[in-house]
């Protein structure tokens, strides 16, 4: 991202200002009561996104409209980020954009699906912007799973996916590689920011707890429903997380079932996920404890305008808004073309303000 750098100041005050530009519940609302998707871009054509609609998509399709709305978030955020100096957290944030790509494709793969049906919903916009753009796509255009993992050689995540290909053919679950990729990432994200000063360092480690932890938490219930052994587990774990340390993490990986998993974390920071657990329906549970650490990201982020002012946690936590936002979007968009009534779509909307 380099570029002439105008200081932190800059992006956290826009931060701020884009911040304010966040569209209210009452939004969401009018919206999901829309008769079509060409009624939902009329009303949403009198708000910040009235500069990327200006021009439809053809054809309007609930698919195309997410498009849209993610190339926003990724070109906003490129925008503020890239006039940060040593904004390597930040930077590596972005790099979130790449790895939900190679997520689709990866799972396309292992599922058989043509490039014709995976290609339109890859978004290369932050591709573009890093200059990566061909990396990707020699990824999408591979044919065979191991060949579009091949094609990654040399990248951060290569070895924890070559890795990753010998245990799903024991799991056949293609989550399996969402799950290596974003243990990947995650490594790469604690590794920046180790690297921030001190003084940022510390609210943008409380932000991040909810992620990081919550891909140990939810990382190691699932290595139990896929029946990993203990080493197989291991690969997908990070050696440690922000509010759970390396022994703990080691606990939970040698626990042998579920609900061994969770008497570990009877005494833990996330003691609280113990509400929500029903060891009758494992897999829904996992859901849930999944939904809980991004409720809890988002009320952190939320917190964060009042609490941390003038650091770079503002920048972050504008950047986690404006996602949940696209995605309240999408789902909208996507609720009213496939027929769902205004309180159906509701229910998966999230508040950001």
């Amino acid at each position: 991202m380099s570029t002439t750098k105008l200081g932190s100041l800059y992006s956290i005050v826009r931060s701020y200002a884009l911040k304010g530009m966040l569209l209210e519940h009452s939004i969401y609302e009018d919206l999901s009561n829309s008769r079509n998707l060409g009624e939902m871009v009329d009303k949403l054509r009198a708000t910040i996104y009235g500069n990327v609609l200006v021009e439809p998509p053809k054809p309007l399709t609930s698919e195309n409209l997410e498009k849209i709305f993610q190339t926003s978030l990724i070109d906003i955020e490129y925008s503020i980020v890239k006039y940060i100096p040593k904004a390597i957290f930040l930077e590596t944030y972005f790099l979130r954009h790449i790895y939900r790509n190679l997520k689709i494709i990866l799972k396309a793969r292992a599922l058989g699906t043509p490039y014709e049906e995976v290609s339109p919903k890859i978004n290369l916009r932050a591709e573009e912007h890093l200059k990566i753009r061909d990396l990707v796509v020699k990824a999408l255009v591979e044919k065979e799973l191991e060949n579009t993992v091949e094609a990654l050689k040399g990248t951060p995540m290569y070895r924890d996916l070559s890795n990753t290909l010998e245990i799903y053919q024991k799991t056949k679950d293609p989550l399996i590689f969402e799950t290596s990729l974003d243990r990947s990432f995650y490594e790469q994200l604690f590794n920046s920011l180790k690297k921030m000063k001190r003084d940022e360092r510390k609210p943008l480690r409380s932000l991040l707890a909810y992620e990081i932890d919550g891909y140990i938490v939810t990382t190691a219930l699932r290595s139990r429903l896929w029946n990993l052994t203990p080493a197989e587990a291991r690969k997908f774990m990070l050696s440690s997380g922000v509010k759970i340390d390396g022994k703990e993490i080691e606990r939970i990986v040698q626990a042998t079932n579920i609900e061994e998993i969770f008497r570990e974390l009877e005494d833990s920071y996330y003691k609280d996920l113990l509400k929500i657990v029903d060891l009758s329906q494992p897999l829904r549970t996992v859901t849930s404890i999944e939904s809980w650490f991004k409720e809890e990201s988002i009320k952190k982020a939320k917190k964060t305008f009042l609490q941390d002012i003038f650091k770079l946690a503002i920048v972050y936590s504008f950047i986690k808004l404006k996602e949940v936002e696209v995605r309240n979007l999408s789902a909208i968009a996507f609720g009213i073309e496939y027929g769902l009534t205004s309180s159906q779509i509701l229910e998966n909307i999230r508040r950001v303000i």
